[in-house]
């Protein structure tokens, strides 16, 4: 027998075809139905565990992450510590707002936060304060005061929203106050029911499976919608989570999965004998269908291959036909692969260098032919004005420590975004990466430029800015140009958007227009800073608080004269100069000080803000620790003029018995022990110490040249009596005077 594709294709399929059909039809259904039927209910019950443990953890998390918050805040003592009664904001009031606002972004299950004080009865949230009547939470903290025990998750309830009278469904955890066991009030964390669901609802597929949670008390948390066939539900799992005290009960939809292998369980035979039956006749159908055109085909794929030929073999036998087609398709694929990948990178490529010849104005001669070429608006060119939009990425120290993979994917993602939001703003637009940080656009317009198009624009701008940074997280500041009217002023309309990108610092790192934000040259406002900086210098030179007020006034004035951001930072850099040389060489800790502005990164974290508050909260933070330096050196440089007198007073006067603190203390009008203090700063040892090693310096001079008395000496050293300096001899010398007389001579 010829063997042909044909007869090999019929021949060696169809044995293997009835051996392995009948074993698998006759066998493998009984078994595969069961091992299904397992694996559904193996696989609900991993998949419900870990819903359940996935809640109890988010919960856990909230509630750990919240006694971490209390443990480390102050604030929330001060205010239980506050007198009954006040009206008044107390102190520490806005941190724990604050730290409450914090807990709120941090967890997003969160629904709202209030500290609830027992003494007065009074609540503050996150909108301020109120009174127990007022919060509507009266029976829920009525219930926890008489429960002295330790509360968890309470079961489902109802509270009105702030700012509305609406009731919505939350569950609550109260810690008492102070942490742990405290009695002087709560903090009570509402976590919201609907966003419980929402979480529970992207952990599972309501066309495959249902899920019913219920808590301790048997309130349902979250129900899956019912069975679109009407069918009742077989529930497959059920989970308790101790934590929690919940319920969860899972299995599939009726009519789902698991029903219809118990079906196959009833007609396996059949089934079986309809696909043997169907298969033997498949492929003898479809074998001979097939095999014409594939023998055509290897026909023409023998023609092109003229070494296969002269092999000298038999056009139908060929035993290398699978790999010889294995290999013209491999080729085929690869060129069209490879001609597709440089068409479109030249295609980006030419977009690119168009887009940028556009914003330099150079190489313009053929643009209708190029813009027809590479097509960026869809199709359209016929525009009336043109707006170039800027966006510039800012904190670029935090963009560059991303991958590069992710900066890429990033880029990517805002240039579609920026497409999509003019799109659905019907605005023809054209976006390219000018540089690592900086996105343009250019837009085109259908109607002349008019007064109302550039707020039309900006308020555009505003939008794409802020949906960014909702969905994104990425902080941009957007410039705007004025609009043009001819292909060959796109130019002027990028150069001064790009100018607004140069004032960052004073506009904010939002949205400017080019139209809306002209300036003298700020470069000739500069000049007038040096004289601010002189005064707040000199205020600084003279222990003032008003230097303060100066640096307020030098930020307030850097945003109304709009300079540009490399002239604040030079400016910034001639204050902190101007400083260091005034204050210099006062003392060694305030050198160090001054040179941690340069060498400890003041300068770099400076330049690396984009935020002119965020750089004044830092220079202020940076000065007002120079100041307390500055102040203490002061005090120190007096106090060690003092001690010096003190010093050169006793060593006139050491004779004198009565020398002592108290006696300095009535002469220098300082308390004996802070004169004792600066003593032992100064010298690095006691006052009586030195005086006795003064006083007898001076005995063992006399013991050696005079041959005065004991006595006699020790009432010319200060001493009323010799037995009194014969015990302070000896226990400094270890030997008594004469002793010491005698070794000497």
């Amino acid at each position: 027998m010829k063997r042909s594709w044909y007869s090999r294709m019929l021949f060696s399929y169809f044995p293997v075809f009835l051996l392995v059909v009948t074993v698998l039809i006759f066998l493998a259904f009984m078994i595969v139905t069961e091992l299904s039927r397992s694996e559904t209910r193996k696989a609900n019950y991993i998949s419900t565990s870990y819903i359940a443990d996935t809640v109890e953890r988010t919960l856990g998390d909230i509630e750990l992450g919240v006694l971490q918050e209390i443990g480390g805040n102050y604030s929330y003592n001060d205010y239980l510590d506050a007198p009954s009664g006040s009206d008044s904001p107390v102190r520490g009031s806005y941190e724990i707002v604050q730290s409450m606002n914090k807990l709120s972004e941090r967890f997003s299950l969160i629904d709202s936060i209030y500290v609830y004080r027992s003494k007065d009865k009074q609540i503050l949230s996150q909108s301020g304060y109120m009174n127990l009547e007022q919060s509507g939470e009266a029976d829920y903290l009525n219930r926890l005061s008489m429960d002295k025990e330790t509360h968890g998750w309470s079961t489902v309830r109802e509270i009105q929203a702030r700012n509305s009278r609406e009731l919505h469904k939350v569950i609550s955890m109260a810690g008492r106050l102070p942490i742990p066991w405290g009695s002087e009030g709560y903090i009570v964390i509402n976590v919201s029911v609907y966003r419980l669901e929402r979480l529970v609802e992207s952990l599972t597929n309501e066309d495959l499976s249902f899920l019913h949670i219920k808590d301790a008390a048997g309130n349902p948390i979250y129900d899956s919608p019912p069975a679109e066939d009407g069918g009742k539900n077989r529930t497959l799992s059920t989970i308790e989570a101790k934590n929690l005290g919940w319920t969860f009960e899972s299995g599939l939809q009726a009519g789902r999965l698991f029903d219809w292998i118990s079906v196959i369980s009833y007609v396996w035979f059949v089934i079986g004998l309809v696909t043997i039956a169907l298969g033997v006749f498949y492929i003898i159908y479809i074998t001979r269908r097939n095999y014409r055109p594939i023998h055509q085909l290897m026909l023409r794929i023998q023609s092109l291959q003229p070494e296969h030929r002269k092999a000298g073999a038999a056009p139908d036998g060929a035993s290398d036909e699978l790999a010889l087609m294995h290999h013209a398709l491999d080729r085929l694929v690869q060129v069209t692969t490879d001609y597709e990948r440089e068409r479109y990178e030249n295609l980006v490529i030419q977009r690119r260098e168009l887009f940028m010849d556009f914003l330099s104005g150079e190489r313009l001669e053929d643009a209708a032919e190029r813009l027809a070429a590479v097509d960026p608006f869809g199709g359209t060119r016929d525009f009336a004005a043109f707006v170039v939009m800027t966006a510039e990425l800012n904190r670029e120290k935090d963009w560059h420590s991303l991958p590069e993979q992710d900066q890429n994917l990033l880029k990517f993602a805002l240039t579609n975004v920026m497409g999509d939001l003019m799109a659905s703003q019907q605005l023809q637009a054209w976006s390219e990466w000018i540089s690592g940080q900086r996105l343009g656009i250019m837009i085109g317009l259908r109607q002349p430029p008019g007064e109302n198009n550039p707020d039309t624009l900006l308020e555009l701008a505003k939008g794409c800015h802020s949906w960014i940074m909702d969905n994104l997280r990425l902080s941009l500041t957007f410039g705007i140009g004025p609009a043009v009217t001819d292909w060959q002023e796109i130019r002027h309309s990028y150069n001064a958007a790009a100018e607004v990108l140069s004032h960052r610092l004073s506009l904010g790192t939002g949205v400017a227009a080019a139209h809306a934000d002209r300036q003298e040259d700020s470069a000739l406002q500069s000049y007038k800073y040096f004289g601010s900086f002189t005064q707040l210098v000199r205020e600084f030179r003279l222990s003032g608080e008003n230097w303060r007020t100066r640096l307020e006034e030098i930020f307030g004035s850097f945003r109304r004269d709009r300079l540009k951001d490399e002239e604040i930072y030079m400016l910034l850099e001639v204050l902190l100069q101007a400083l260091e040389q005034e204050l210099k060489g006062l003392s060694d800790t305030l050198d160090r000080q001054l040179a941690a502005a340069w060498t400890g990164g003041m300068k770099e974290r400076i330049r690396s803000s984009t935020d002119l508050e965020e750089i004044r909260e830092l220079l202020t933070a940076w000065l007002n620790e120079t100041y307390h330096v500055y102040v203490s050196a002061n005090e120190l440089k007096s106090h060690r003029v003092m001690i010096t007198e003190v010093k050169h007073y006793i060593e006139e006067h050491y004779a004198n018995p009565d020398l002592s603190l108290n006696h300095l203390s009535d002469r220098f009008q300082i308390s004996a022990k802070y004169a004792s203090y600066l003593f032992k700063e100064e010298f690095n040892m006691k006052f009586v110490d030195f005086l006795a090693e003064l006083r007898l310096g001076k005995a063992k001079e006399l013991l050696e040249n005079t041959s005065d008395s004991i006595q006699d000496i020790a009432l010319q050293i200060g001493y009323a009596n010799s037995i009194t300096f014969g015990r302070v001899f000896k226990r400094i010398t270890g030997m008594t005077p004469g002793d010491y007389r005698k070794q000497k001579q």
